[in-house]
């Protein structure tokens, strides 16, 4: 049966939903972390979220637009810290907790943010006490996830306040703010609407025909657009559990232990997963020489068999999203009648696109969902026809209010055309066959997408490390390693030209006597650029380089006639 939401906003998604939940005490939520373990049943939820958004409207003086950031990793609390700031009309800022501290306080400045929820699990104690510092400097409450004294409020009363709120709240405002990186560059934060929520929630109910008798597991962190849509909202629209889990390596027993009929994760687990299916396979084929004949002849029976043995046998599908994946581990999947969708979005989208359903379209990412529109352009936002490739762009009441306060950048990807749609140039490259398949043929322009599916920008990378006194020109680029199993990942890459005369100095070695000895000039610049980013208190962990990824270029760079070094020369190389 077709899921039909009507709902106006995010308020009403939730008390709506949670009013047709039965029964109440129905787990909502289940956080499986190695730390971690806990459940919230949907009327949990309920009652918590109720209680904390009255809690911040009396007692905090939160009102109607304020802004309230969220900084946490997966928990049950993360979610009432939400809903309860939703409910009480202010609009969440979502922060990555891996974020250094200046990160984090860069985020909190930029969004005119009110008040900080921040998890006992940020950091460390030091680095909460320094969000605490800036906080108290800058007029700004903080206060422990989620921590509070219950109001001394009848339900009547309650009611009241919330129902005022509600009426308060119209589609088109933004409804919440996240922290990521954008199409176009450095970090910046990105303003989703109830309507965009609503949006995306409609089209991807109808495309998954998701019901509440799934049973959603992933590993997506809730700060991130495809963990908050797809692994909160999207489960919780139609009363599906969903169950969360950073034990990657007992991801096969948690499928199996949880019931779980549709996992969503990154393509790096999917990976891991395909590569233990065919090693164990190419094992057995070993032993028994006919089931190499029944995989040629039958590989849909061997499947079948491989889902029986590893007890998944609830999976409807698997869902891939955040990162490209590689088309062998589709091929190693389809052939054999295991479903694994490759999904495609971005934030800006709210984010779901779709995914492809299709065995004959591998590769693609298959057609929108019913509430986007899609079209390939030229440099001259021309739309192109079926089999061109140009730029991606996709439309419809899904897509972003733009960049908060950054009004260049906004008006730098969206367009509004004759109709009044407004389309979202996502700066990825592609083309669409004559049944409206999408085919991704290249990402945003410069960014680094790792395994894990985070978003690396070489520039914000290149500022940080040009601060290094050995560093006279630097420039990030994508970068391949293989890890354990012998599968290709894109890492962070740097090419370095030294800066001679300071290592001259401090070394007390002529430039002709470095050139000589590659191996100490690496040394000496990758001890100097290490100590330079873990001093950084810009750069996460994962935009960090290693010394197998650091490149000495002894020549000057090749640069355009403006100054610039020529990128895309050296991301070829």
């Amino acid at each position: 049966m077709q899921t039909v939401m009507t709902f106006r906003t995010l308020i009403d998604l939730f008390n709506e939903s949670l009013d047709n939940i039965q029964p109440a005490d129905k787990i909502c939520l289940e956080v499986i972390r190695a730390d971690r373990w806990e459940t919230l049943t949907f009327e949990q939820l309920r009652t918590r979220a109720r209680d904390f958004a009255v809690w911040l409207v009396q007692t905090k003086g939160i009102r109607v637009g304020d802004k309230v950031a969220i900084l946490g990793k997966n928990r049950a609390d993360w979610d009432v810290a939400l809903w309860g700031t939703i409910l009480a009309g202010a609009k969440p800022v979502l922060i990555d907790p891996e974020r250094p501290v200046d990160g984090v306080t860069d985020h909190l400045t930029h969004t005119d943010t009110r008040m900080l929820i921040v998890a006992d699990d940020y950091q460390n104690a030091t680095a909460r006490r320094e969000l605490e510092e800036f906080a108290n400097r800058h007029d700004m409450t903080v206060v422990q996830m989620t921590i509070h004294e219950r109001v001394g409020l009848n339900r009547t009363e309650v009611d009241e306040i919330l129902s005022g709120i509600r009426m308060k709240i119209d589609p088109d405002e933004t409804a919440v703010i996240l922290c990521t990186s954008g199409t176009t560059g450095d970090p910046r934060e990105v303003e989703l609407t109830h309507e965009n929520f609503i949006s995306n929630l409609q089209g991807s109910v109808e495309k998954v025909k998701l019901t509440g008798d799934d049973i959603l597991g992933h590993i997506l962190p809730p700060h991130h657009s495809f963990g908050l849509t797809v692994g909160k909202m999207l489960a919780l629209c139609v009363g599906a559990t969903n169950i969360y889990t950073n034990k990657y390596r007992e991801i096969a027993e948690f499928i199996r232990d949880k019931d779980i009929t549709i996992f969503v994760a990154v393509p790096a687990l999917f990976t891991m997963l395909a590569k233990g299916i065919e090693d164990a396979l190419t094992k057995q084929k070993r032993k028994k020489p006919h089931l190499r004949l029944i995989d040629w002849l039958s590989p849909r029976s061997v499947g079948k068999a491989v889902l029986k043995k590893q007890g998944w046998e609830k999976i409807r599908f698997f869902l891939s999203g955040s990162a490209p994946m590689p088309k062998w581990v589709l091929d190693v999947c389809w052939r054999r009648g295991i479903l694994m969708y490759e999904g495609y979005g971005t934030t800006e989208n709210s984010p779901v696109y779709g995914f492809n359903e299709s065995p004959a379209k591998l590769g693609s990412v298959g057609k929108p969902i019913s509430t986007l529109f899609v079209k390939i352009v030229d440099e001259k936002n021309q739309t192109l026809p079926p089999g061109e490739k140009g730029e991606i762009a996709l439309g419809g009441p899904c897509i972003m209010k733009g960049y908060y306060k950054n009004r260049k950048s906004t008006e730098a990807v969206i367009r509004t055309d004759e109709k009044g749609v407004r389309w979202l140039l996502t700066g990825d490259l592609g083309y669409l066959d004559e049944e409206g398949n999408l085919t991704i043929t290249g990402r945003k322009k410069y960014v680094i997408v790792l395994p894990g599916g985070k978003n690396v920008h070489p520039e914000r990378v290149e500022m940080a490390l040009s601060e290094a006194e050995y560093v006279k020109e630097i420039l990030v680029v994508p970068g391949m390693w293989k890890d354990s199993d012998g599968i290709e990942q894109e890492t962070v890459k740097a090419i370095v030209r030294p800066a001679w005369d300071v290592i001259e100095t401090r070394a007390n070695l002529s430039t002709a006597d470095l050139e000589k000895q590659p191996k100490l000039l690496k040394g000496l610049v990758w001890q100097n650029i290490n100590e330079c980013q873990q001093r950084s208190r810009q750069l996460s962990s994962f935009e960090k380089i290693s010394s197998h990824h650091l490149e000495i270029q002894i020549e000057e760079f090749q640069k355009t006639s403006t100054g610039k070094v020529k990128r895309e020369m050296y991301m070829r190389a």
